[in-house]
């Protein structure tokens, strides 16, 4: 009985673990700078919709994790089916001109359009981070530049509808991996 009992739960685990997770949030309407090769179109969630996207958030000075996100940006888009975009929203629109994401971006194999650098005021990078994506941010400014900007290391996942799916650790591999998984999933299942 016992064993029938827990395989039972392990079925009823299994087929959990092979949906799509559900939406946590929705994006609300934004307006900001897509760094392309040389122009800047404006980008918003209407530019997302329709796609799934993996999002990150950081800075070219960054005296931490920043480079890392980045690289495993660069993994997963390699990884992930070319249908599955990625975003990269800069914290410190200060620093990062449109000059020096394009750069970072280079530096890191990005494709535009497949993978999007954004950019856009103080004001609406707060509201993107705080309103739209659910994450922290602060700035010191008397800090130096490497340590001005803390934010948040997660990765998220957005559906085709503007609906946030989940928030990964983008510093951790175990939760790439599941976001990966998680992203395939919302993607063949049409969401």
């Amino acid at each position: 009985m016992r064993i029938a009992l827990i395989l039972a739960l392990l079925a009823a685990g299994c087929g959990r673990q092979g949906k799509a997770p559900q939406v946590l949030a929705v994006l609300p309407e934004f307006s900001m700078k897509a760094i392309a090769s040389r122009a800047e179109p404006p980008f918003g969630r209407k530019d997302m919709l329709g796609s799934v996207w993996v999002v990150d958030f950081i800075f070219t000075r960054c005296g931490g994790p920043c480079p890392v996100l980045s690289a495993g940006m660069a993994k997963l888009s390699k990884e992930l089916p070319p249908e599955i975009r990625l975003l990269t929203v800069t914290v410190d629109p200060e620093g990062d001109t449109p000059a020096v994401l394009r750069d970072y971006a280079a530096a890191f194999g990005a494709r535009f359009p497949r993978w999007v650098f954004l950019r856009g005021t103080a004001e609406e990078t707060y509201r993107l981070l705080y309103a739209g994506f659910k994450q922290p941010m602060s700035i010191d400014a008397k800090a130096p530049p490497p340590e001005r900007v803390t934010h948040s290391t997660r990765f998220v996942l957005v559906d085709r509808h503007g609906g946030i799916r989940g928030f990964y650790d983008g510093l951790s591999e175990p939760d790439n991996a599941a976001m990966a998984r998680d992203a395939r999933r919302v993607l063949e299942a049409g969401l």
